[in-house]
């Protein structure tokens, strides 16, 4: 088989298809292996290379047999085949090994469809507004190659994909907004490694939280509705971790959902957008309703119902009050209090300072004072801890992060006797003026403790990274730490205030689109509806209507286009066409290819006046248009002054 295009497909428009496909792939690399990625170029770089230098294409059956090679490399690498990595990567492979056999005009056209399949699949890992860019560049580039491959020049084809992507684009924006929405998340393929994504580990080890703390990635997005609460009730609860095995607090997953109240406080309502880590979604302190498509968790959280890979938006309320009641059976009570063997200076002093005090209360007043009064530091840096390492903290270090804190208060009260569990989630967040919107970053990863009193009857929040570090509660982590604050990459100088103010309008800029693009949800949906009048609902008829209005708007940048091609035509041009129309309202069949002799022909039925001057018309014309070999401008637009005048009379059927 020859490795030279055949005759109807010319070299450009094969490098351009190729181009194009490179294009379509380039975001792939970062989100598949590596080596996928690198075979896939080596197998585009291949082909162009066989244009260039006429060399032949390997046979079809050598082809069929090396393409298992990197299949099983891939089933080697991902396990599967299949979902969102596993699809895209074999995806991937196939279209690089079927460029290695594109031959015909048939062959680079079906190449060039695959590639405006593979420019959707980006979306499947990434829908940031970056992404959106690029699928734009993406389908301008596959046009021009599309548009090569009819025949046009690169500048023809540019124009041409140009034309048409600015055409169509209104039909896009309306199908877009019309096109009934799924109640859930578009693009939700399962991963295949189930990878959280907030990074929240699923324990709490020494470290792991303080390792997010230099990462400022956003975690979600807050847009409250009416009062904002201030940065101490701004809590976010995520996991619950009630066991504790000497190293690392994790969820044990024994507790089931009870009904609780909270007291207290005053509702607020919100808007949150974020990516669901393994299903669940930050709530703030308390949730008293669940919002549409989650459910209850264990540790009044919130789980989704159907599993989502992407970013959803839900509407929370809370509470904002300080006391979850929740009544607690003996098992749950001694569920509750379990300690493992070890930190015998923490359990005696817990032990001695609650028979000390009057109540649970009073103990934790006391306990509190002691991590504000006894030399507590507040560091990302503490030293390592070994052993008995609540003991290693309390007596020794003292010096940690939100995760010391909360862990030996939940350890300190089980060992006097209270139910304790740990937290984690967020705390605080930033508030973009531009976008109005406050952003929660990995760097406001937090951890806190809930104690049950006995005399509140129930769940209280308690946070003793408060009492060490009160400013971190009230400013949040970037002004207490200097890891969490903006730096320029690689010198780590802090970022220059214009700098952060562009990151400003980059979040506002993302924030944007994820509520109004990526979050186009239905319930937005049956809003616009509402509010253009086309119904309450999204249904078969308020469609029809929508689409029915909508078409005719999005109809009108065609119509511009056809008339400004009309009228782009000579002057002569258009004067002919004018006089053919008279002729046809006068009741002369003519036909769109009829010239000046069959115009002559079909005109003698018309009366003798306008006969003669139609046949004078017509002589001028052929005159103009093919005796002489310079065009007269003065006498084309005498004859077309001509035929402006003429009117006939209306021949009777």
């Amino acid at each position: 088989m020859s490795g030279v295009v055949q005759p109807d497909v010319t070299r450009s428009a094969a490098s351009a298809v190729l181009a194009a496909v490179a294009v379509a792939g380039a975001p792939l690399v970062f989100f598949l292996p590596g080596w996928v990625g690198a075979l896939f170029v080596a197998m585009l770089v291949a082909r162009g290379l066989t244009l260039s230098r006429g060399m032949g294409l390997p046979p079809r059956w050598l082809l069929a047999l090396v393409v298992t090679v990197p299949v099983g490399l891939l089933w080697l690498s991902l396990n599967t085949l299949v979902g969102r990595e596993g699809g895209v990567a074999l995806f991937l492979l196939l279209l690089g090994f079927k460029a290695l056999e594109t031959h015909t005009l048939r062959d680079w056209q079906v190449l060039l469809a695959l590639g405006f399949f593979l420019a959707a699949t980006p979306l499947l890992f990434d829908q940031s507004p970056l992404a959106a860019l690029w699928l734009m560049l993406t389908i301008a580039s596959l046009t021009v190659a599309m548009a090569q491959l009819a025949g046009f020049s690169l500048h023809g084809g540019a124009r041409a994909a140009g034309r048409a992507m600015a055409l169509g684009l209104p039909l896009a924006l309306l199908l877009f907004l019309l096109v009934p929405r799924l109640p859930g998340p578009l693009w939700n393929l399962p991963r295949s490694d189930n990878s959280a994504t907030t990074g929240l580990a699923e324990e709490m080890a020494p470290g792991s939280i303080g390792r997010l703390i230099p990462n400022r990635a956003p975690a979600f997005t807050v847009v409250f509705d009416g009062r904002t609460p201030p940065p101490s009730a701004r809590y976010w609860r995520v996991r619950v971790l009630d066991a504790f095995d000497g190293r690392a607090w994790r969820y044990a997953d024994r507790v089931t959902t009870r009904e609780s109240a909270v007291t207290g406080g005053e509702p607020l309502d919100y808007w949150l957008t974020a990516t669901p880590d393994k299903g669940r979604l930050p709530a703030l302190d308390w949730p008293i309703a669940l919002p549409q498509g989650v459910r209850a968790a264990p540790g009044s959280l919130y789980q989704m119902a159907v599993p989502a890979n992407e970013a959803v938006r839900i509407r929370g309320r809370s509470a904002g009050g300080r006391v979850l009641h929740e009544a607690l059976s003996p098992a749950q009570r001694a569920f509750y209090l379990a300690l493992p063997p070890g930190n015998p200076r923490t359990l005696a002093e817990a032990r001695q300072s609650r028979a000390a005090a009057v109540s649970d209360s009073t103990w934790l007043k006391a306990s509190l004072d002691r991590f504000r009064l006894q030399w507590f530091r507040y560091t990302l840096e503490p030293p390592p801890l070994a052993g008995d390492i609540v003991d290693g903290f309390l007596f020794e270090t003292r010096a940690g992060f939100c995760e010391h804190y909360a862990g030996s208060l939940a350890f300190l009260a089980r060992a006097a006797g209270i139910p304790s569990r740990v937290v984690v989630g967020y705390q605080g967040g930033e508030y973009n003026e531009v976008g109005r919107f406050w952003q929660v970053r990995s760097s406001d990863a937090h951890a806190w403790a809930e104690l049950w009193l006995a005399e509140e009857g129930g769940w209280v929040r308690v946070d003793p990274t408060a009492a060490v570090s009160p400013e971190r509660i009230e400013a949040g982590a970037a002004p207490t730490l200097p890891a969490a604050r903006p730096s320029l990459p690689v010198v780590g100088a802090a970022a220059p205030d214009w700098l952060r103010g562009l990151e400003q309008r980059w979040m506002a800029a993302r924030f944007g689109w994820e509520q109004w693009v990526v979050g186009f949800d239905a319930e937005r949906q049956r809003a616009l509806f509402a509010g253009l009048g086309l119904g309450q609902g999204v249904g078969v008829a308020s469609v029809l209507r929508g689409l029915l209005a909508g078409g005719a708007l999005a109809l009108l940048p065609l119509l511009w286009w056809a008339w400004r091609r009309r009228s782009q035509a000579p002057p002569l041009v258009r004067a002919w066409r004018r006089l053919r129309h008279k002729l046809a309202v006068a009741g002369i069949r003519v036909q769109d290819s009829d010239g000046p002799l069959e115009m002559r022909s079909r005109a003698k039925s018309l009366p003798d006046d306008d006969f003669r001057r139609v046949e004078a018309l017509l002589k001028a014309y052929v005159a103009l248009r093919y005796r002489s070999r310079d065009a007269d401008p003065a006498a084309e637009r005498a004859w077309c002054r001509a035929v402006a005048r003429l009117r006939l009379v209306k021949m009777r059927a």
